[in-house]
């Protein structure tokens, strides 16, 4: 059967989520192969916008209304990883604690979009240079803390989830009659 026009954006948003973190994952095997850590985490936060946009669309938001934005990672992403996180049974001892990384690391990785400047407070983004005390700044020379946070217990975590969400969210579409 046909996909619905809602069950094909949202599949090709997952697809396109897959992709981008393939890019990530492959970064990690083979660092030399991109030219810096803000092309790997454009992808990641490519990787996560899409994801969301995927999530949102299959829980009823028309695909219109996501399209053109950038901030549904801060709000989404937490929750599909804590729905995750339980389904898997294994509740930690420092569950909060992974919870509210996760939180954290979403917001951050939200940041990275340059559209998502918070009120021009945040100029940094892994895409675009800005200006910042009179100077340019280009995304090559900045370091960037989510990548600090993605080495933690927790940020591994939180990449092993977004893979798994992506997968899940791919068979989502195969399973359906």
């Amino acid at each position: 059967m046909p996909l619905t026009l809602s069950e094909a954006w949202a599949d090709a948003f997952a697809r396109q989520a897959d992709a981008d973190l393939r890019g990530w994952e492959l970064y990690g095997l083979h660092p030399k192969a991109v030219a810096s850590d803000c092309h790997r985490l454009l992808m990641l936060q490519m990787a996560s916008e899409k994801l969301c946009k995927s999530h949102l669309i299959r829980g009823g938001s028309p695909p219109e209304s996501v399209q053109s934005t950038h901030g549904y990672i801060r709000k989404t992403l937490p929750i599909i990883l804590e729905r995750l996180l339980d389904a898997s049974g294994t509740r930690s001892p420092k569950y909060r604690n992974i919870l509210t990384c996760f939180r954290h690391l979403a917001i951050e990785i939200e940041l990275l979009s340059p559209a998502m400047r918070r009120d021009g407070r945040r100029p940094d983004n892994c895409e675009y240079p800005w200006e910042a005390d009179g100077r340019v700044v280009s995304p090559l020379d900045w370091t960037f803390h989510p990548l600090l946070l993605l080495q933690a217990p927790a940020g591994v975590l939180f990449i092993k989830l977004l893979r798994e969400a992506i997968t899940h969210s791919l068979a989502v579409t195969r399973q359906e009659p």
